[in-house]
């Protein structure tokens, strides 16, 4: 159980990716002062931990019973704002957050760093999957010890914004952004594959 219990925080942690986010988060908030950053922190953990814990234990009911949507579209429309998002960021930057725009900190908590930047089709899936697989108490421990480790490594993005510098962390969040857009394009296609059987 103990091995299956690490197999899935590993899985989980893997498709949250904290640390792939860590910089971004840093360049987002280095307008802030320590309060709200750390309130940005808490609340994004927060919204992504709730969000997570409920899409995967009442996730497929939900869709399946009130929205009746598939799996394969839930992918598509998480690829198309990831996607947005990523080359929204790159094409038009700027979108730092201010210091003293407490209604922007809190908007940018829950999205798009919570969701779907943290917690996005993949993460919900994976949740789905290890609730079926190990069963609820290794889902629900998982996530609470996921989250716990991704709040410790957020609350080190000043340290790394400050090892990098400005530039660094601004070259290095654009670079991730790529990517993001290019984790939505992912979940873009495999959703179509899935809907249309290709």
């Amino acid at each position: 159980m103990l091995e299956r219990w690490f197999t899935a925080l590993i899985a989980l942690l893997a498709i949250l990716n904290p640390l792939g986010l860590l910089p971004l988060f840093a360049d987002l908030t280095s307008g802030l002062n320590t309060a709200s950053r750390r309130r940005l922190f808490n609340l994004s953990t927060f919204a992504g931990f709730a969000t997570l814990l409920i899409f995967t234990l009442a996730g497929r009911w939900v869709m399946d019973n009130v929205f009746r949507i598939q799996l394969a579209e839930f992918k598509i429309a998480g690829g198309i704002l990831l996607t947005v998002i990523g080359i929204k960021s790159i094409a038009f930057p700027g979108s730092e957050v201010k210091a003293g725009e407490v209604s922007d900190v809190m908007e940018l908590g829950v999205v798009p760093l919570a969701v779907p930047l943290l917690v996005g089709p993949g993460s919900i899936v994976t949740g789905i999957l290890i609730l079926h697989r190990d069963g609820p108490l290794i889902a629900l421990t998982t996530i609470v010890a996921a989250f716990a480790v991704t709040r410790v490594i957020f609350a080190a993005s000043p340290l790394v914004h400050r090892v990098l510098g400005h530039l660094g962390a601004l070259v290095l969040s654009r670079v991730l952004q790529i990517f993001i857009a290019a984790i939505g394009v992912s979940f873009l296609t495999s959703g179509i594959r899935e809907l249309f059987h290709l």
